[in-house]
Order: structure tokens, then sequence, then C-alpha cells
């Protein structure tokens, strides 16, 4: 009898300790920090570090409960600098053009390391140099930087820079294959791979092998009033981020599945799109330049492309006045980043 009434009481014992020690625990583990991310269009190729951190368990390992806020009429810069989102999908348009607003963002991050983006025409095309794109018809999406850029490009290589640009209601592509327009602006990691899996093959124009200055597309952006208040949260934030964009350039077709199996049913009617165009940003080096971690960004690009912004006059004041100059250096900052060691 007094060997089972120790028993019980040990094993009371035990469970109270165990009880107290979980009670503890949960006492000393500190509560999740919610961060909440706007996109800028839908799931894509460039969002993929943040879906494969998610799959991966990394943001809740670095603290951090992400609530992902689908694209929708309104802007990642204005939800963020409304607080109804503490980080948004943005590119260095728009924050060249935040900054001249009442509502500036900055750019916390560079999710891609370098501009992918290019004019295309079908490869049927008689146009073969950007020159030849003198009197042609570019299907526009409507921004103010379209133009200048244009054309540098087609000046750069001996042309005019004369063209028509109307705002067409069918995307770029099928406008170029119903014969409305000769050129369209893509993204070869995105549309460049559309179309090449579609039978499609296009002919491209880098915008920086004919002198348009290199930029980040896309960043990530937060509010700069709210920068200090935010740092705990925007850092681990910044360091799972970090973990899943280094994985999708180490392993892009592993990444790439993780991503399939975290967004919606649907959302790639064709996979290969995701896995073809994570293989290529790997391979073009586009997640971060040689020898450089996620993320980080530099006051050269983020000042010789928002000054070429300016002096074609494509940021204008809320009132509709020219800017002529901005404090490059208020655009970006690395502080938020994991930092090297």
């Amino acid at each position: 009898m007094t060997l089972i009434r120790n028993t019980l009481a040990l094993a009371l014992g035990l469970s109270l300790s165990l009880g107290q020690a979980q009670t503890a625990k949960a006492q000393t583990t500190p509560p999740l920090l919610p961060v909440t991310l706007a996109l800028d269009w839908t799931p894509n190729v460039n969002h993929i570090g943040i879906y494969v951190a998610q799959q991966q368990g990394w943001y809740k390992a670095a603290g951090v409960q992400l609530t992902v806020l689908p694209y929708a009429s309104t802007s990642p810069e204005v939800l963020v600098t409304a607080g109804r989102a503490d980080v948004g999908i943005s590119g260095a348009e728009s924050v060249t053009a935040s900054a001249a607003s009442q509502s500036p963002v900055i750019s916390i991050a560079a999710i891609l390391a370098k501009n992918t983006a290019a004019f295309a025409v079908l490869k049927s095309s008689a146009v073969v140099r950007p020159k030849q794109l003198d009197g042609k018809i570019y299907a526009a999406f409507g921004a103010p930087y379209e133009t200048p850029i244009i054309q540098r490009l087609i000046r750069n290589d001996g042309g005019q820079g004369q063209f028509k640009s109307p705002v067409l209601s069918a995307g770029g592509l099928p406008a170029l294959l119903s014969k409305r327009a000769d050129f369209m602006w893509i993204f070869e990691g995105t549309e460049g791979v559309e179309a090449r899996l579609a039978g499609t093959p296009l002919r491209t124009f880098s915008l920086t092998a004919y002198g348009v200055p290199d930029y980040y597309t896309p960043v990530l952006v937060a509010d700069p009033a709210r920068l200090s208040a935010n740092t705990p949260k925007l850092r681990a934030f910044l360091a799972a981020t970090a973990r899943g964009y280094a994985y999708a350039e180490r392993y892009p077709a592993e990444a790439a599945a993780l991503m399939l199996g975290a967004v919606p049913k649907g959302t790639f009617p064709d996979p290969k799109v995701l896995t073809e165009g994570t293989a290529w940003l790997s391979s073009h080096q586009a997640y971060a330049q040689s020898g450089q971690p996620w993320g980080q960004q530099t006051l050269k690009m983020w000042t010789e492309y928002p000054a070429f912004l300016l002096k074609a006059g494509a940021i204008r004041t809320p009132e509709g006045k020219a800017v002529k100059r901005l404090d490059f250096a208020s655009l970006f900052t690395n502080k938020l980043l994991p930092q090297v060691k």
C-alpha cells in the first residue's frame, strides 16, 4: 500500500512539474509578430521566395505571422501608407513617384537584383533592331515612363524615337498576334516564358543593352513613417524572406513545387510557366548580384534610373508639376536586411 501511495505521489508530482514547465514555456514564448503583405499582382514567379518561406515554416520560425493580401484595385503603396499593410510589392517607378507625393514609401529590399524587362516583337517580324521600331505600334499600358524608355532604346540604336502608343484593350501578346500592335513590354522570366511555352517565339531587346539605366523591380516597400516602430517585425520578415529567395535561386525546381502547393488551384494554368520562370531567373542571376546577398540595393541604381525619370518629366507632383530633384538616398534602405557576417 505504501508503495502504491508513493508511486501515485511521484506520478502526481511529475504531472504537476510537467504542467508547470509547459505553462512557464507558454508564458516565456513571445507571440508571433503580425505582418501583412500586399501583393502587386496575382501570384507569380516574382513572389516565389515568399511562398517558399511560408511553406517551409520559416516565417513562424522567425517569429512572424504572415498574412498575404491578394492583389486588388487598391495599390500596394496606398495600402502600406494607409496602414492596412506593413509591406507591399512595388517597383522603382512607383517608389520614385511616391517620393513626389505626400505619401512616400521606401524600398526595404530588392526582390530581383536587376531589371529583367525587355521590348519584344514576334520572331517572325521583320524588326531585328530597336531602331526599326520607328513608326511602329506599341501595345501601351498607360504609364508615364513608357515613352521616354522606348525613345532611349530606339535613339541609342540610331533611330528617331517616333512610334504610336495606343492603350489597347487587349494584352500585349494578343495584340501582337492580332496585328493590333508591333511590339510590347515584357519581363523575360514571365511573359517571355509564357510566349515560348505557347509556341509563340519572340525577339527581345533588353532595356539595359540600349542605354536605359538598370533598376530594381520588383521591390518590397514599407511606410517610412512607421519604419522605426515596425523595425523588429520587418527585420524578422526579411530574414525569413531572404531564406525563401536564396532557396529559389539554389533549388528552382523544388521552389516552384512548393509554391504550386501553396497557391489556389488554377493560379498557373500551365505549371511550367512557374517552373521554367524560376529556372530562368536563377540561371540569369536575377535574385542577387554575384557575391552579394539577396535584397541588397545600391545608391548608384537608386540614382541613375530615378534621375532618368526626372529628366524625362515622368515624375510629377499631385498638382501635375514636373519634379526636378529628389533625395535619392531616401528612396531605399538596407538596414533591415539580414546582416552579412
